[in-house]
């Protein structure tokens, strides 16, 4: 008890000496960093579970918070919002297709070439839809906006959407890496999480 009052008073004092959004700041990245705190000791000191890709669940969740509450960019919406859409769904409709095919078509000599074929025709498909729509979309005012902004809803809902991308991503990470122990676990975590925040980085179209 003694150490949070000499925190919250050390806080205090910055608001008193510098500034209160200063203060505000350090305050809210203590909160975030005693939350993620909370989540790894749940995994790892709980479960035994070495989950080192936090940081891909934090990125989801700033992403959340861009896209419910900034405004839309109705001219890059023009331009290409409903083309990046469909691309992304002929996306996962490649990948759900190829999922099928795998589990359907008999193990033999047809289901490699099989799922070779859905995952080309399926890859350039999606490039054939995006890439056009993603450099209109950049093209809108790239100094200002470049992209598609958000919903304009009030940051509050942002919250249980930022929760359910996280919760999507856990899914993901568990599908493909539960199986594993220990610096295993660690390393395909890691890479997930650079995976999320390399995407979130580069598509400059999407906030």
């Amino acid at each position: 008890m003694t150490l949070f009052l000499a925190v919250f008073a050390l806080i205090a004092a910055t608001g008193f000496l510098q500034s209160w959004n200063v203060a505000l700041g350090i305050l809210n990245m203590g909160l975030v960093s005693a939350i993620m705190a909370l989540g790894v000791n749940m995994q790892w000191g709980y479960a035994g579970l070495f989950n080192i890709g936090v940081m891909g669940f934090l990125a989801l969740g700033g992403l959340s918070t861009v896209i419910i509450s900034k405004p839309p960019v109705v001219e890059a919406w023009d331009a290409g919002g409903p083309r990046v859409i469909f691309a992304l769904l002929v996306g996962t409709a490649a990948i759900v297709a190829a999922i099928l095919a795998w589990k359907r078509i008999p193990a033999g000599k047809a289901r490699a070439p099989a799922l070779v074929a859905i995952l080309v025709v399926g890859f350039f498909a999606y490039r054939w839809l995006f890439d056009p729509a993603v450099a209109a979309i950049e093209a809108v005012s790239p100094a200002r906006a470049g992209n598609l902004g958000g919903l304009g809803l009030p940051v509050l809902v942002a919250w249980p959407v930022g929760a359910l991308l996280a919760a999507g991503a856990a899914w993901v990470v568990g599908k493909t890496a539960l199986g594993l122990r220990s610096d295993y676990l660690a390393i395909a975590t890691l890479g997930i999480s650079e995976i999320i925040i390399a995407v979130l980085k580069n598509e400059d179209w999407l906030s």
